[in-house]
């Protein structure tokens, strides 16, 4: 039987609460590198034969040290990266916390085609982008793949398995963004690509009360 696993990268500089300015350079902290390592061992799933990584940063380093005990596994990056929405020029130097009101403003705009310009994508493609690589990984020959990704990219693909949700629709966007906040995927999160998605495991060195009231790093750029 398939199995296709997603996993969320480890804790960001961007989690963290510390300053970033491009989207896809945002690295893992100390602590978020020595959680994925641990929970690199502790992986119980079946050995996968494909590893696909977002081409962020944060999503290669968290795929290393699963790379480094799968070492059999083909490795391709794909575009499973996270939805950049605010734009990078009006984010260079800002926290989590700084960028609160812009996202803010974005989801009550709820416009799927609405883009904010250079560096980022419209609802829409990202939901489009989003659906053309969970058809491609359920073509795939492989039996056990793995993807190293990203919050929302995760939060979207269970949201969106439902077809009544239309992508298109702003009402269904708005609904999205509350499943996000109402069901976060904390770093390190595990989900299965089932129907709905099944949280394979708790995080590594993550408490149950944690996972409880995490919250997805809404800063419109690294989830």
């Amino acid at each position: 039987m398939k199995t296709i696993r997603f996993i969320r990268h480890a804790e960001s500089a961007a989690n963290a609460g510390l300053p970033t300015t491009d989207p896809g350079g945002i690295p893992l902290t100390e602590n978020g590198k020595l959680a994925a390592a641990l929970a690199a061992a502790d992986y119980h799933g079946p050995e996968p034969d494909l590893i696909v990584v977002s081409p962020y940063l944060r999503a290669w380093q968290t795929a290393e040290p699963f790379i480094a005990r799968f070492p059999g596994a083909e490795i391709e990056t794909w575009p499973v990266q996270e939805f950049t929405y605010i734009s990078p020029a009006r984010c260079v130097g800002t926290t989590t916390a700084d960028r609160r009101p812009l996202v803010d403003a974005y989801w009550n705009m709820a416009s799927p085609t609405h883009s904010d310009g250079a560096g980022t994508e419209s609802f829409a493609d990202f939901t489009a982008r989003l659906l053309a690589s969970l058809k491609k990984l359920r073509l795939r020959e492989e039996e056990n793949i793995l993807v190293v990704c990203h919050g929302i990219f995760m939060n979207a693909a269970a949201f969106y398995q439902a077809p009544e949700e239309d992508p298109s629709d702003p009402d269904s966007m708005r609904r999205f963004h509350q499943y996000t906040l109402d069901d976060p995927v904390p770093n390190l999160g595990i989900w299965g690509d089932s129907n709905p998605p099944e949280r394979l495991a708790k995080p590594a060195g993550t408490s149950a009360d944690e996972q409880r009231t995490a919250r997805p790093c809404a800063t419109g750029r690294s989830g």
